[in-house]
């Protein structure tokens, strides 16, 4: 399961999704224990900190929930508190939020393309 090239998305953002689709296609179900960080890192062949960041991601966008000495697991809706919902505004500026990130990304790499030709080693 190796991400895929997607320079305006990085990886850990493309591992969260990936995660979260096997959530919401049921292959992991709600109180279920997600994959170890090691495990995970391992499937998608990164480091265990971009597979860390990844599932934080995941517990930031309420998919997920961490606990501290057992890993993390899928969060049901029947966990979820009333009015949890986020109002429509809130996932506008998210969005918004995530494009931003992107763009902010891609610049990020090409300014160290552009030293890398500046600079070479």
């Amino acid at each position: 399961m190796t991400p895929t090239a997607d320079a305006s998305r990085r990886v850990n953002e493309q591992i969260a999704d990936a995660l979260q689709r096997d959530i919401e296609s049921g292959k992991l179900k709600a109180g279920e224990k997600l994959p170890a960080v090691r495990s995970i890192a391992s499937d998608f062949g990164v480091a265990a900190g971009t597979a860390t960041k990844a599932l934080q991601l995941l517990a930031q966008r309420g998919v997920v929930r961490p606990d501290s000495t057992r890993g993390y697991f899928v969060n049901s809706q029947a966990e979820k508190p009333e009015g949890s919902e986020p109002s429509p505004e809130f996932v506008a500026i998210m969005k918004e939020i995530e494009a931003i990130r992107a763009h902010l990304a891609r610049l990020d790499d090409r300014l160290h393309q552009l030293e890398e030709t500046k600079h070479p080693e």
